[in-house]
């Protein structure tokens, strides 16, 4: 009767902190063979600075930042969208009234026409608010909610990588006014958080979209803009969930031609079977547990 006594209480004590009683093993794994291609990088280019790039949304936090919902659009946590229009940081979106209409009417009919649309336009709703006032909430709503959603092994992978000279990056289809204020828990600097980027004018927020946008084949030239702007970069190591998103930026990190032997490695998170024109290119894994 003890031993069921405490049998049980461990696993009740693994469930309500959010985690699976049985470890995730494959971050150790994940590290080994990207050093492993690093090592054979730098013995033939010893300059070279080797750079990781993550999606952010399913693959570092376990749901959406923008709307708070999972990959099966259950909810999670209010997303920034909704938290930046309840606060009255929206000039297109007021109170409760604005945020029902957002998310009942608008979002839904560009989501309809076309993601191009609708998430660049995640992005447009602030025209007009200074961009600091914006910062200053975002950063707040990570320390205080997000961080404690962020996958346990992610942040594992990320920081041993960090920590052995790979430079990590994120590239997301998020508003980059989201995403950038990541930073700080993740422990990178702001300018490695690229995202859809709105144009800032004299401290304030416009609608001017900076292209490429970061989402499908735009995440490639993104990974492309930010592996150029880095005197001797070389792009190792990609991460992603979504094949639709994220699965053209990891092919062309994971075909690449890299000097001294060395190969581009892909991880896709929680991303379901291959699918045509990817199978046999990512190493795939599940993973649940978060930083709760």
């Amino acid at each position: 009767m003890a031993a069921f006594r405490l049998f049980f209480l461990v696993g009740f004590a693994c469930f309500a902190a959010g985690v699976s009683a049985a470890p995730e093993t494959h971050a150790d794994e994940v590290v080994a063979t990207v050093l492993a291609n690093v090592a054979k990088l730098k013995a033939v280019r010893p300059d070279a600075v080797p750079m990781a790039f993550w999606d952010f949304d399913g693959t570092i936090i376990k749901g959406d930042v923008s709307e708070g919902l999972d990959e099966d659009g259950v909810q999670k946590f209010k997303g920034l969208i909704e938290e930046t229009i309840l606060a009255g940081l929206s000039t297109v979106y007021k109170g409760s009234e604005g945020w029902i209409r957002y998310r009942d009417r608008d979002y839904p009919r560009m989501k309809e026409i076309g993601r191009w649309l609708a998430w660049p336009y995640n992005g447009q709703i602030y025209r007009g608010v200074p961009a600091a006032k914006l910062d200053d909430f975002c950063l707040r709503k990570y320390d205080e909610v997000y961080r404690h959603w962020y996958f346990a092994s992610s942040v594992k992978i990320m920081q041993a990588l960090e920590k052995a000279g790979v430079e990590n990056y994120v590239v997301s289809a998020s508003p980059e006014i989201f995403v950038r204020n990541a930073h700080r828990t993740l422990g990178l600097p702001r300018e490695r958080m690229r995202a859809i980027r709105i144009a800032i004018d004299a401290g304030y927020m416009t609608t001017k979209i900076i292209y490429p946008v970061p989402y499908d084949a735009g995440k490639v030239e993104n990974v492309r803009e930010l592996v150029l702007a880095r005197p001797h970069g070389v792009a190792v190591a990609g991460f992603g969930n979504s094949y639709s998103t994220d699965g053209e930026f990891l092919k062309y990190i994971v075909t690449q031609s890299l000097p001294g032997g060395a190969k581009g490695f892909a991880l896709m998170i929680n991303g379901g079977p291959e699918r045509e024109g990817y199978k046999g290119l990512f190493r795939l894994v599940e993973q649940d547990e978060t930083m709760r």
